[in-house]
């Protein structure tokens, strides 16, 4: 079992590339009571442990740092500060820069895609605080909508789930893709790259991804709707000898009866189980091997929250004020991406 003095020095090499960032974030401030250093080494161990309640997680804290104990009521305050909530963003926005290409990405193997950033995206939603306000008698759960770069495995938070003052219970993924500036969707790509979202079902809607595809260079993969009925204008030619092309039997040109956008329709069976699948997109150029490869990928972000869930034990708000729901979301990614990122090594610090 480790000492506390060994926990606090795995800790402090744990937390080392967070606390690298924050060197460099305009919205760091000197705060005697609480500094802004041991404020977010307070935040990931509370991603990270498993103590279900912010006063149990204080309680096992004062006990380990007894010379830097956190009263309850400063904790919770600190939740609802916009600035500690533009810090946090920020720090999460370098370290997930910094992040490299993960082992088991294959990305730089692929010509396709050396210059696009490809996000595999979806909602999640997980129980309210115990101090949550209910409407009509019940507590809405608290819904966030995050992005998996798929050749680092870093880990962002795009936006909350919009309840429209309790008159939802969730929010469509399309409507909260919609709010978000084309800016913010680009996710701090370089001039000149591509952005690829891979999506499920709840991510279509043609004409909007043709704006963004024309206006910012974001580009979007899903499953085809059971519903979709097409007009075919052409087939598209695809090596057919090329092993990255086994199990694609078309790849073609359509329109559907809303939209009437061109993009492309591929059919693939999978060669190891034979199941057929339906795959839609806009980008014209990525082999439609690596597409459908791609979209066995976006599986990677629900394994994500299969970690929330169960090795995280994130299954409950923090608290009920929206900035703190945002900070436990923001939290939550800075510990993936630090878990990403870290080396085990027997010669920390």
């Amino acid at each position: 079992m480790l000492k506390n003095t060994d926990s606090s020095r795995l800790m402090s090499h744990f937390i080392a590339s967070a606390l690298d960032a924050l060197d460099h974030c305009e919205h760091r401030r000197n705060c005697p009571g609480l500094s802004d250093s041991q404020w977010i080494q307070i935040g990931v161990e509370r991603s990270i442990k498993e103590c279900k309640t912010g006063r149990g997680f204080l309680q096992d804290w004062a006990m380990s740092h007894n010379e830097n104990a956190i009263g309850v009521s400063h904790f919770f305050e600190t939740l609802k500060s916009p600035r500690r909530l533009n810090l946090i963003a920020e720090v999460n926005t370098l370290v997930a820069a910094s992040m490299p290409t993960h082992s088991d990405s294959r990305m730089d193997e692929l010509d396709d895609l050396a210059k696009i950033d490809i996000h595999a995206g979806d909602g999640h939603y997980h129980a309210t605080s115990t101090h949550e306000f209910p409407i009509k008698g019940k507590r809405r759960a608290v819904g966030h909508f995050y992005t998996l770069n798929l050749r680092t495995h870093s880990l962002t938070h795009l936006t909350s789930a919009d309840h429209e003052g309790g008159r939802k219970k969730s929010e469509h993924d399309m409507h909260a893709l919609k709010r978000m500036s084309s800016a913010q969707l680009r996710q701090g790509a370089a001039k000149g790259k591509q952005v690829l979202y891979v999506w499920d079902c709840a991510g279509i809607d043609i004409p909007q991804w043709h704006r963004w595809k024309q206006t910012a260079g974001i580009y979007f993969l899903s499953r085809a709707k059971d519903l979709f009925k097409f007009t075919f204008y052409g087939e598209i030619d695809f090596d057919r000898e090329d092993p990255v092309n086994l199990g694609v039997i078309d790849d073609q040109l359509v329109t559907n009866a809303t939209s009437q956008v061109l993009f492309r329709y591929i059919k693939y069976q999978c060669p190891q189980t034979g199941t057929e699948y339906e795959f839609i997109t806009n980008h014209m150029k990525i082999r439609p091997g690596v597409l459908a490869w791609l979209y066995k990928r976006r599986w990677d972000i629900e394994t994500t929250y299969d970690t929330f869930k169960n090795k995280m034990n994130e299954c409950n708000a923090w608290a009920s004020s929206a900035n703190a729901k945002n900070m436990q979301a923001q939290f939550i990614c800075l510990a993936h991406n630090l878990m990403v990122s870290v080396r085990v090594t027997t010669s920390y610090p």
